[in-house]
């Protein structure tokens, strides 16, 4: 994820990208991924939850933009690390 977000501001890591996600498939298995990936959206929904929980002493704002950019962001390394293949069209 860091990756990723950091492949959002900066062109080089975006244009290395494709090969990241190409190099963790071929290390990891699909159900490696799979379960690393559940366990990622696992934690960060126990991470936003508390964030809004309103008994914690410190609060942990993050914009509504940036909550929707983080999760357009997951779901797009999501569905490269878990697409069946991989190519261009």
């Amino acid at each position: 994820m860091n990756f990723a977000s950091a492949a959002h501001d900066r062109p080089a890591f975006a244009r290395e990208l494709p090969r990241f996600v190409s190099e963790v498939r071929r290390m990891f298995s699909a159900d490696e991924i799979r379960t690393h990936l559940a366990r990622l959206e696992r934690e960060q929904g126990e991470s936003d939850a508390e964030s809004r929980d309103p008994d914690e002493d410190e609060v942990h704002y993050e914009s509504p933009a940036r909550a929707a950019e983080r999760v357009m962001q997951f779901a797009t390394i999501r569905d490269l690390l878990t697409a069946d293949t991989l190519g261009t069209s």
